[in-house]
């Protein structure tokens, strides 16, 4: 599956215990596509962040949660989504904006 980078990595993950994984172990934390494997993570990583190299990368995958539409008794459910852990060399960094 040959596809852009922009299209494998959605969005970087930003929450307090992320920026503690980023300070303690220089893991940095994305959602991704949900059929994007694990070599297409590292590459699309190491493509958009020149000057990163990628030692590990962990996924996980979540299902979507069941939810009540507001105002009826009808029920709705989220879309599934993977998230991936990657582990950097150490001394290395990617800057968020």
């Amino acid at each position: 599956m040959n596809r852009e980078p922009y299209h494998i990595i959605k969005a970087p993950i930003i929450t307090e215990e992320s920026q503690i994984q980023i300070a303690k172990a220089n893991q940095y934390t994305f959602r991704v596509d949900p059929r994007a494997n694990k070599i297409e993570i590292k590459e699309a990583i190491e493509a958009m962040f020149p000057g990163v190299h990628v030692v590990k990368v962990n996924t996980m995958n979540y299902e979507g949660k069941t939810k009540r539409i507001f105002g009826t008794r009808k029920f709705g459910k989220k879309a599934n989504w993977k998230k991936a852990i990657v582990t950097l060399r150490p001394g290395e960094k990617i800057e968020f904006v």
